[in-house]
């Protein structure tokens, strides 16, 4: 989805720069906002290669065991991001 709007974006910048800096931002926002919460934080981050995924239905359902091998690592990197948080500011009551 995201080659619909930048055709000429490296499939590796994607995957190894674009989506982990998503994935610490909902990190972030799990840490900050009220409305985030885990189940939602790690859930979208667990969608995030969906973005690069799915360009049609054959790409998505050839993709299936990179879709889970890649959402857990943005889970692992949202969590890792709250977590990191927590440690340097302390958990909010």
């Amino acid at each position: 989805m995201v080659y619909w709007w930048f055709e000429e974006m490296n499939p590796l910048f994607i995957v190894f720069v674009l989506c982990p800096l998503i994935a610490v931002l909902i990190g972030v926002c799990w840490y900050t906002a009220a409305w985030c919460s885990r189940t939602i934080a790690l859930g979208v981050s667990f969608l995030l290669p969906l973005l690069y995924i799915t360009t049609d239905w054959m790409t998505f359902t050839a993709n299936l065991g990179a879709w889970l091998m890649y959402g857990i690592m943005y889970g692992l990197i949202t969590w890792a991001a709250y977590r990191l948080l927590c440690t340097f500011k302390g958990y909010k009551s």
